[in-house]
Order: structure tokens, then C-alpha cells, then sequence
């Protein structure tokens, strides 16, 4: 199999790597929407085929329009775009994806176009016909009138909107305004936002919500008032968002539409597009240059070129149902930097080395507790709650710790803990075959400590008090239950690539479970439950862990009899 190099090639750092990266990732998603609808990834999509296909055209325009703004050419990609665009929004081509209706993705695809009008209209209007003007400006209009999904969708019309303006098509301002305040009202602490009613704060906020309302910004189509709350917000949250960096590039697993893999970064070099120094220009440069420079180390690329459907490794079933083919392109977002041109700080400045100070922080706003230990390696502890519809929505945000180390894991099906991978968590089950995990309830955070409390079953009462300690994480669990409950309580995953049934050097004793393997060491510890716990190195079933394909498990297991107990244990994530 090609390594990542092979695929990706050599990647330079500055202004002209990144022009090279983007390029280098566009090339085959542009040359294949050219091709039409019936040529794009056989990838299950929960959209329909005009809606992913729609993906494959728009989402490489976010990293184009940006090198194109910034002066950058590509005329071969431009020219591929531009004929899979005007056939797309053409009513009478059969390449027609139809309009972009009320809470449908072709609404998400029209920010995409809309940016790209804005800031490059040079390659996207002026060498259009009148008739394919016509085309544009009707579908994007109708964007601009719909009614999106009531969370950070909001800016979607708002960007068609800012598109129209930029070539001179008269639009709705208080419909836009109305999407604007309705945005504000998701504002939280810090910087933060909800996303919509399910109060998810996950990387919604990086690339979705600083991240258009810095490109407005940096637009100037924001009235000072509202300009002055993307600045102050943009730079409280810059604050916390930054220790979600490992010292070697990689973010935080967490939270859904992991799939856009770099847009994790996107943050950092949307800063300069607003000419918000939100942290010193060489911290973020530095912290974007070392994000791009880890996933260029990934195998993210299949043969062909094209980014794959999964997180560090190709899986559709580590991502949500809405992942088509060409969705993974939304990662472009990341060379926002490419529009400002090179003479900007961000690009003149020496990236600044990171930072491997071992810390706790207290992230109120996202319920998390985030820790960076001194290889600096990242592990949050998380009071969120799941995403109820979403495939693997449990996992992607209610387990007890997330590690930029281990990763987390998501259900692959069936009954028994294998097929769950339950890692950093409190499996509970009536019969062995069939368990509940925490999906969400009370969070309250009480001086360096999480304190969780969830109902399982109706006559099952768990509090969970979660802190950081010496070399990894303290958990205690108060549980009240009126039923006989297996439980089985685990550690972080670790890689597992060597021959065998189990990794060689796994212990497994009274008490505890630890286990040593491609460099990465995991361990669970009783300390001093009410019941006692044996302790097991568990084999998940494969495909499940977002970091790696196939891994093992240290879990503690006890059976609980109706009453009160408390389970308390120690787990731990090192590089080994």
C-alpha cells in the first residue's frame, strides 16, 4: 500500500506549501465533478446523489477561492469547477442538482459558492455568459431566501447573500440581519456557541461559527456592533481553544463531522483574514502549520488522490450518515491564509515552537477539563451530553475522556462489549450482552473536578466525579440501583498492529488491566471500589477506534447487587 508520502508527496512549509498542499488536494476532487454526477465516490450518503455530487463541486472552492483572492492561479482546476458549477445550477442541463430548498445540504453547499463570488469573481462570474449568470443568480437567491436547519446553518444564506452583494445582485438585508441575530442568540462563555437547540459545543465552533463570521469580517459586510462581538469572542475563544493541540499538530477526537479532518485547523488561518491577532501572529501560525504538517503524515488519500471518507484512516463507519464522497473537501476551509497576501505577519513571521507545558485548564463553556501532560499529549475530560441522531452520536461526545493519544471508539454493532468498544467509560448491562453507557444528564463543574449525574435506567442513579491526577484521570462513581448490573469499566484503546490473539505483555490481574502497544501504554486501577473488580485486556472488534483500525482494551468488570456502591479507579494514557 503507498505510504503517505507516496500519495501526498513533500510538504513544504510557508505560504507557497500550503498553495502546493491545496493544490495538491483539489486537483482529483475538481478533475472528477467535471466528469458529472454519475462519475462521483460510491460512498453511502444518507443525501441524495445530486446533493453529494454537489459536495464534490463546491467544497474544494473554499481552499480555491482563497489561493485565487490571495492572487494564486490554477486554470485548469478554475475551468473544471466552473463547468460542473454552471451545469449543476442550470435548470436545463441534466447535470441540474435542483434548487437549493428549505433545510436541505444544497443550502450548506451555497455558502461555498457564495464565498467564492465574494472573494473570487474573478474566476467564478466574470467568465461566465449573461445566461449562466442568470442561472447562478437565480439558484443562489433562492438560497438566500431558504430556511436552514436552526443552529450555525443560519450563516449559510447569509454567505449566498454576501456572494450576490459582491457582484451586484440586490438582496434581502433583513433577511440576513434576522440570520445574524438569530446567531448571536447561540453565543455562550468564552467565546463559545451552542449549535442550535442541541447545545453541542464541539468543532462547530472553529470551523463553522468563528470561522464564517471571521470571513465576514474580514469581508466588511459586518455593521461595527456585530464586528466588534465576532473580534471579542474570536479572542476569548482562541484562548481555550488552543490547548485542543497536541505538540505534534494533532486536535482533539471529538464530537461529530470528525470527517473534515484539517478544517479542525481552519481557526488559526482564518485569523489573518480578519487581521485578528487573537493569540501572537507566531502561535498561530504555528499551531496551523503543525496541524497541516500531522495530517500530511495520515493515510487520508486513496489511490486515485482523492481524500477518503474517515478520520485517520479510511472508515466510513467512524463518521455520521451525512458523509458522502466528496464531503471530506469541507477541509479546505483550512487555506483560508492563502487570501492574504504574503507580505501579511501571519505569513512573514517564524512559527512559534509549541508548547509542551504540562497544565489543566477549566473550559466551563464545553464542560471540559483539558489537560496536557508533559509529552504534550492532550486528554479532555467531557461533561457534554450525545447526539441523539447521529450515527455513533453517544461516543463522539459523552464518554468520560477523549486523548489526542488514544482517540476514542464507536459501536460496530451487535451485542457484547467487543462490538461496543466502551472505552473511557462505565459499561452497564441487565444481562452481559447488552449495555448502556452515560448519553448525558446533570453536569455541574465544582473546583477541578466534573461532577455528572445520569439515569441509566429508571431505578438506576449514577454520580460520576471525574479530575485529573498525577499521570492521568480519577473517577468515582456513586451508583444507586434497584436491579443486579454487570459493569465493566475501561481505559483508554491503544494501537494494536503485531500477530497473535492478544497483545504480548498485557496484564491482567486483581484489580487492574494494562496493556503496551505500538508505543502507546493504556491502564485502568481500582482504588478501593465497595466491590472488588477483575481485571481484562479486551479486543474490540476491528474498524471501530477513529485513531487506528485495530486495538486493545483495559477494562475493570464487577457484578453490582441491588443497593449502593461505589466504583473508583484510576486510568492513564502514555507514550511508551
Amino acid at each position: 500500500m503507498p505510504t503517505p508520502q507516496d500519495l501526498h508527496g513533500a510538504l513544504r512549509p510557508g505560504r507557497e506549501g500550503w498553495a502546493a498542499a491545496m493544490a495538491r488536494l483539489v486537483e482529483p476532487a475538481t478533475a472528477l465533478a467535471a466528469r458529472g454526477p454519475a462519475h462521483q465516490p460510491a460512498t453511502p450518503s444518507s443525501n441524495d446523489p445530486g446533493a453529494t455530487w454537489f459536495e464534490l463541486v463546491t467544497r474544494p472552492l473554499w481552499g480555491l477561492a482563497a489561493h485565487a483572492a490571495g492572487g494564486g492561479r490554477a486554470p485548469r482546476q478554475w475551468d473544471e469547477v466552473r463547468a460542473a458549477l454552471t451545469a449543476a445550477v442550470d435548470p436545463d442541463h441534466r447535470w441540474y442538482v435542483g434548487p437549493p430548498f428549505d433545510r436541505n445540504q444544497r443550502l450548506v453547499e451555497s455558502a461555498a459558492v457564495g464565498y467564492a463570488l465574494a472573494v473570487a469573481p474573478h474566476e467564478v462570474w466574470d467568465p461566465l455568459t449573461p445566461a449562466q449568470r442568470d442561472h447562478l443568480t437565480n439558484w443562489l437567491s433562492t438560497a438566500a431566501a431558504a430556511e436552514p436547519v436552526d443552529n450555525n446553518w443560519h450563516f449559510f444564506p447569509v454567505l449566498a447573500a454576501t456572494g450576490l452583494r459582491a457582484v451586484g445582485v440586490a438582496v434581502d438585508e433583513a433577511v440576513a440581519a434576522a440570520h445574524l441575530d438569530r446567531l448571536d442568540e447561540f453565543a455562550a462563555a468564552d467565546g463559545w456557541y451552542f449549535d442550535g437547540h442541541g447545545r453541542q459545543r464541539d468543532y462547530y465552533n472553529p470551523f463553522g461559527f468563528h470561522y464564517y463570521g471571521l470571513q465576514l469580517l474580514g469581508l466588511g459586510v459586518l455593521d461595527e456592533r456585530r464586528a466588534q462581538r465576532v473580534r471579542e469572542r474570536a479572542t476569548a475563544f482562541a484562548a481555550q481553544f488552543q490547548h485542543w493541540f497536541a505538540a505534534d499538530g494533532s486536535a482533539l477526537p471529538y464530537g461529530r463531522s470528525l470527517g473534515y479532518r484539517f478544517a479542525q485547523g481552519a481557526f488559526w488561518s482564518t485569523l489573518p483574514v480578519a487581521d485578528l491577532p487573537a493569540v501572537p501572529w507566531a502561535h498561530a501560525r504555528g499551531l496551523a502549520e503543525r496541524h497541516l504538517a500531522w495530517w500530511w503524515q495520515q493515510p487520508i488519500l486513496d489511490r486515485d488522490g482523492l481524500l477518503s471518507v474517515g478520520y485517520r484512516y479510511p472508515n466510513t463507519g467512524v463518521v455520521e450518515q451525512y458523509m458522502g464522497g466528496g464531503s471530506p473537501y469541507w477541509g479546505t476551509k483550512f487555506f483560508a491564509a492563502l487570501a492574504v497576501p504574503a507580505e501579511h505577519p501571519f505569513w512573514t513571521v517564524e512559527p512559534a515552537p509549541a508548547d509542551r507545558r504540562p497544565r489543566v485548564e477549566l473550559q466551563p463553556a464545553p464542560a471540559m477539563l483539558v489537560s496536557r501532560d508533559a509529552d504534550g499529549d492532550v486528554t479532555a475530560l467531557c461533561g457534554q451530553e450525545a447526539y441523539a441522531w447521529a450515527r455513533g452520536g453517544t461516543a463522539k461526545a459523552a464518554k468520560f475522556a477523549y486523548s489526542t493519544l488514544a482517540g476514542f471508539s464507536v459501536p460496530t454493532g451487535g451485542a457484547g462489549l467487543g462490538h461496543g468498544a466502551y472505552d473511557s467509560a462505565l459499561a452497564l448491562s441487565e444481562d452481559g450482552a447488552h449495555w448502556r453507557v452515560r448519553e448525558g444528564g446533570d453536569c455541574v463543574l465544582d473546583g477541578d473536578a466534573l461532577v455528572l449525574t445520569w439515569h441509566p435506567w429508571p431505578d438506576v442513579t449514577v454520580r460520576t466525579t471525574l479530575r485529573f491526577t498525577d499521570g492521568g484521570h480519577r473517577r468515582t462513581h456513586e451508583v444507586v440501583t434497584g436491579r443486579t448490573l454487570h459493569t465493566a469499566e475501561t481505559g483508554f484503546c491503544v494501537p494494536w498492529t503485531a500477530a497473535g490473539h492478544a497483545p504480548a505483555g498485557a496484564v491482567e490481574a486483581a484489580g487492574r488491566a494494562e496493556v503496551d502497544s505500538d508505543g502507546v501504554g493504556s491502564a485502568v486501577t481500582d482504588q478501593g471500589s465497595s466491590v472488588p473488580r477483575a481485571g481484562q485486556v479486551l479486543v474490540p472488534t476491528a474498524g471501530g477506534n477513529v485513531l487506528f483500525p485495530r486495538t486493545a482494551l483495559p477494562m475493570l468488570t464487577a457484578e453490582l447487587e441491588p443497593g449502593t456502591h461505589t466504583l473508583t479507579c484510576t486510568a492513564e494514557v502514555h507514550r511508551s
